[in-house]
């Protein structure tokens, strides 16, 4: 009984180290538009910014401050943005949900709540979208003055 025991153990720790799961994702997957000199090749959407900071200057602490980041999909396909991203809760960005063609402009609004913050501050924003590259940064920065 030892022995088909002990047997049985050392087929399940071969079996479970043989395991190699398949974590790579399929070709089709992904769609790098570069080539290895790091140049964009092929047709694709391309978010240009009009400027990717804005500078609110003095902000009284509780107010709330809004900007409005203008782009442009300057590629040559559709552009979608998938997601964006502000690097804390005091900030929350709104961004068009609809597919933007090329040559088309659009915006990314985002607020800031001063509310509970001093001193100064410097936000990121990301824009995750199907452009090469597909993630921008955007920024936020002024100074919150106590009441």
């Amino acid at each position: 009984m030892k022995f088909l025991y002990s047997l049985a153990v050392i087929v399940l720790i071969f079996v479970a180290c043989n395991n190699q799961g398949n974590d790579r994702l399929p070709g089709s997957f992904v769609n790098n538009p570069a080539t290895e000199n790091g140049k964009p090749t092929g047709n694709y959407p391309v978010i240009t910014f009009d400027s990717t900071m804005f500078d609110f200057g003095n902000v009284q602490e509780g107010q709330k401050v809004t900007h409005i980041f203008k782009f442009k999909n300057s590629g040559t396909s559709n552009l979608v943005i998938t997601d964006v991203r502000a690097s804390c809760g005091c900030t929350s960005p709104k961004w068009p949900k609809e597919i933007i063609r090329p040559g088309n402009e659009n915006e990314i609004e985002v607020q800031f709540n001063s509310e509970g913050k001093k001193g100064n501050f410097n936000k990121g924003i990301t824009v995750y979208s199907n452009s090469y590259p597909n993630q921008t940064t955007i920024r936020i920065k002024g100074f919150v003055v106590a009441e």
